[in-house]
């Protein structure tokens, strides 16, 4: 007799096909294959994030940069747990699974159980994270407040979100242990609703971060084009997680409505399609920062790895100039802008003979045409 404690009904055991116990099919191996080089490419990228940040500019790191370090410690967690589950005959039919469910289902729900929680909290900290760059990225005065008033709005939505979902993934079960000991008395709620609920959320969100900013990046003009190269990729990436969402729904509902009697073989989709959503949502937030790495610009990497006080001294001594403060000794070099033309045809240049630098203007010169507006600035070639 099938043990009780696999979540399908006598009628679905009895249909069941004879187990491979020696040689099942098993694709746990994809969990590996997938989880493992995305994990690795989120830690490398969130680490150039951090050394951009904290030694290469000096900049320091932010209340993001934080947000996302927590997360990342998060989704690394999270996959540690998911490969883990592997061991746990996770990636086979239920029917294959059934041998050895005995020893083998507690600790599989257990990390199943401690994934929810981790997933929850580690996506949520990655859309405050990007929220919070938004805040640092368009400050008030040099962008609308409505702008600020969505993303505060976003923060509020994300923090409720959170807060629901871990609470409804915790209590799912009474008492709680049951989730995972189908022996003990108690009962829980349909895991369809939560689940789809939940993910249906997350993508939400995911589409709100995306697109709550594009209103301003638009109207931006004065960018040059590896800015907009880089824009572009951010909110590629940021589709992509979009994307990642809607798979994790369809495996939603794979595993727990279409075929909810074979759920150790399809919650390998469910896992890959959530570590895949957390790992590029962490990705996208990380690589505008990392921009001063790949820069080519000799000028912006001086100016990136300046120290604050040179910064201060260079932006007072440009406010100097500005303000005419410091002014230029008599004008000693020859203009080729301001020419006087002889009667023999032959071009002689005019050099100042004032003092002061401003005496010599433009409307001195012949060559302006009468009429014409001078110009604000006058260019001295």
């Amino acid at each position: 007799m099938w043990p009780s404690i696999l979540l399908a009904p006598p009628s679905v055991m009895l249909a069941w096909p004879r187990p491979n116990t020696e040689n099942p099919e098993n694709q746990g191996f994809k969990i590996l294959a997938w989880e493992i080089p995305l994990i690795i490419i989120t830690i490398s990228i969130v680490g150039l994030r951090l050394y951009a940040k904290r030694i290469y500019t000096k900049h320091g790191l932010g209340r993001e940069d934080w947000l996302i370090v927590a997360s990342t410690i998060l989704a690394t967690a999270m996959v540690i747990m998911q490969c883990l589950s592997v061991q746990y005959k996770l990636g086979l039919h239920l029917y294959d699974f059934a041998p050895f469910a005995e020893e083998n289902l507690k600790p599989a729900r257990q990390l199943a159980f401690a994934m929810e929680i981790v997933f929850t909290i580690g996506i949520n900290l990655t859309k405050l994270s990007i929220l919070t760059f938004y805040l640092r990225l368009f400050p008030v005065g040099v962008v609308s407040i409505h702008l600020h008033r969505l993303i505060y709005v976003g923060m509020g939505i994300t923090v409720l979100a959170m807060i629901g979902s871990l609470a409804a993934a915790i209590f799912q079960c009474s008492p709680v242990q049951h989730f995972w000991i189908y022996d003990m008395e108690g009962h829980c709620y349909p895991t369809y609703p939560l689940h789809l609920s939940t993910a249906i959320i997350n993508s939400i969100t995911d589409v709100y971060c995306v697109i709550v900013p594009l209103g301003e990046i638009f109207g931006l003009t004065r960018i040059d084009k590896r800015g907009k190269y880089v824009i572009i990729t951010c909110f590629s990436l940021g589709a992509i997680v979009c994307f990642a969402g809607v798979i994790r729904i369809y495996w939603t509902k794979k595993m727990f409505h279409d075929d909810p009697y074979d759920w150790t073989w399809d919650i390998v989709g469910l896992y890959i399609a959530t570590a895949m959503e957390h790992t590029i949502g962490i990705i996208t937030a990380s690589i505008p920062a990392c921009r001063p790495l790949f820069t080519k610009s000799a000028v912006r990497v001086r100016r990136d790895i300046e120290s604050d006080s040179q910064q201060k001294r260079r932006s007072a001594a440009r406010k100097k100039r500005r303000t005419g403060a410091d002014i230029p000794p008599a004008l000693e070099f020859v203009t080729t802008a301001l020419k006087e033309k002889r009667y023999d045809d032959s071009i002689t240049p005019l050099t100042a003979h004032s003092e002061q630098w401003n005496d010599v203007k433009l409307v001195e010169s012949p060559c302006l045409t009468p009429g014409r507006k001078t110009p604000r600035f006058t260019r001295w070639i």
